[in-house]
């Protein structure tokens, strides 16, 4: 997430957008053989099946699992919406950071490459994860993504601000949207396996991968709405004035969070 945005915002000061969707093409493709040549264990149970219908024996009918019906569970985890919905508010902001920021520095008159915007991001998450993974391993789940927002809104807030410190001095509004990406670095960095656990937890075994599922699904909406509302606000206002709203649906995220899915999370962990 880190590493795609700033590579991009580097290829465009030296190719065209052709060669920058060739080369975004080119490494979907390694990610595909890679995903291609991930082999799976096949659980026992389903190993016996499959070697007793080679052998033509009789498969035991209490063995066969039953066809179930079609339910909204198997799509997505039911337990799991509460945080879905701040996890949803947090992503609006990242959705239109990744898409627009490149435009609003050139908007408020930085002049220093934006890819770099990204590869500080990238350092956060990188510092993040000395720390992160051991607090989650250890319980610390809801407490890491409670701790991780306070940056987060502090960054946002901060990018919105630029606008009126650059009126005043460029350097030093050039210095805190450097800072931006790092405090956000950070705070993504150690929220994000703390959600995915919590997801997790929320979910029986054989539901692991709906919590997963859920968990991308409602970053991925996140984003695009963030992307998709931005255009408006930054068309009426300005740029600065999504970033302003974005530090206040994270705060409203945050209040949520701690209110309503913390609870709701000690409640139904299941590990």
């Amino acid at each position: 997430m880190a590493l795609g945005p700033m590579t991009g915002l580097f290829m465009h000061n030296h190719i065209n957008y052709t060669g920058i969707f060739l080369t975004a093409l080119l490494v979907s493709f390694c990610g595909l053989l890679c995903a291609c040549s991930v082999t799976a264990r096949i659980p026992e149970t389903i190993r016996k099946r499959i070697d007793a219908k080679k052998a033509g024996h009789d498969i035991p009918t209490e063995s066969v699992p039953q066809q179930q019906k079609v339910s909204l569970d198997r799509f997505i985890l039911i337990k799991g919406i509460p945080v879905s919905i701040s996890l949803l508010l947090l992503s609006i902001p990242y959705g239109a950071t990744t898409n627009f920021v490149a435009m609003y520095a050139k908007e408020i008159n930085i002049t220093a490459s934006t890819g770099f915007f990204f590869t500080f991001m990238a350092i956060g998450m990188g510092v993040s994860r000395i720390f992160a993974g051991k607090l989650v391993d250890k319980g610390y789940i809801t407490q890491c993504i409670h701790y991780g927002y306070y940056p987060v809104i502090l960054a946002f807030w901060g990018l919105g601000a630029c606008r009126f410190i650059a009126e005043t001095s460029i350097i030093a509004a050039t210095s805190i949207f450097f800072i931006v990406p790092v405090l956000l670095g950070i705070g993504f960095g150690v929220m994000f396996p703390a959600m995915n656990s919590l997801y997790v937890n929320l979910a029986p075994n054989n539901q692991r991968a709906t919590a997963t599922s859920t968990y991308l699904t409602a970053w991925d909406v996140g984003i695009g709405i963030g992307i998709f509302s931005s255009g408006f606000i930054a068309h009426i206002f300005t740029f600065y004035m999504v970033y302003i709203i974005g530090s206040l649906l994270c705060v409203v995220s945050m209040i949520f969070f701690i209110h309503k899915v913390t609870p709701h999370y000690n409640m139904n962990k299941l590990r």
